[in-house]
């Protein structure tokens, strides 16, 4: 049977889940965040982390990305929305509470990494946020595959500033805006990150890519309200995505359907820098 979402706009008596910026966490928010993600990682089935992770790279590669068939053919951003309800499904299985938090970019050209995926440790313990276990027993891994994901962050300063996302966002035309999120934001990031985020085959077994991806779908959703258009051509709606809540392009159009929101501004927090914040 397949999962459905926790809230929909179908039953009104129950609120959306709204997905916030990792800087405006509570303590008992983000506590749930890491709770979640490390008892996912703990899973060995395919709910487990990097079960999920490996649809994205390694071994599945199923994701979707314009370089495959040129801007008129893509799914990245109906796919990765797709991918991001099943891992958060996933997630709200190991705690309730838990939910994807978006990584706001421009907001971090003070301190690199946000501290909550810093290296420090909580309570003691490593910090689940800071890296994600990779399993040893993958068919035809790459020679330097890695026990644990790790990352290489250039300077705070190069990551995407707030003119350049409003940029992006201000194109008329989706196939247009696609592409450009995509190759001027999405894949700048991941390899402003580095190490295993630089990687399609390895990026998804990092827990900030959760976090990175949130921010790609946050922007789909905003385009959407500034442009009234859902973005992808009609004739592409009825497209499976391939996962198990059998979702197609037209059912993830609308991310009230599935049980979560964005804020409407695309005003960016300003964070201050702080020991720990780059690791």
């Amino acid at each position: 049977m397949p999962l459905v979402p926790a809230s929909t706009p179908q039953d009104p008596t129950l609120a959306l889940r709204h997905r916030l910026s990792v800087f405006n966490l509570s303590p008992e928010q983000l506590a749930a965040l890491r709770e979640g993600i490390a008892k996912m990682q703990a899973v060995r089935d395919n709910r487990g982390f990097a079960a999920l992770a490996g649809i994205h790279g390694w071994p599945q590669f199923r994701c979707q990305h314009t370089q495959e068939g040129g801007p008129q053919a893509t799914l990245f951003l109906p796919w990765h929305r797709a991918y991001l309800y099943e891992f958060e499904l996933a997630l709200q299985e190991q705690d309730a509470q838990a939910r994807l938090c978006w990584w706001d970019w421009p907001a971090s050209r003070e301190v690199g990494i946000p501290p909550a995926y810093g290296a420090e440790a909580v309570d003691g313990q490593p910090n689940p946020l800071a890296s994600g276990p990779m399993p040893t027993d993958v068919p035809n891994r790459p020679s330097d595959w890695k026990a644990h994901t790790v990352r290489t962050p250039a300077k705070p300063a190069e990551l995407p500033t707030a003119g350049d996302v409003e940029e992006v966002l201000a194109k008329s035309d989706y196939f247009d805006f696609e592409l450009a999120l995509e190759t001027q934001l999405h894949n700048a990031v991941h390899g402003w990150v580095g190490g295993s985020m630089s990687d399609i085959g390895t990026a998804a077994y990092d827990p900030l890519f959760w976090a990175h991806h949130t921010m790609v779908d946050r922007l789909w959703s905003l385009w959407q309200s500034q442009h009234a258009s859902p973005g992808p051509p009609p004739d592409t709606y009825g497209t499976s995505l391939g996962f198990s809540a059998q979702l197609t392009v037209g059912s993830v159009l609308d991310t009230a359907s599935l049980g979560y929101d964005y804020a409407a501004s695309i005003q960016h927090v300003e964070v201050e820098a702080r020991t720990g914040g780059g690791g």
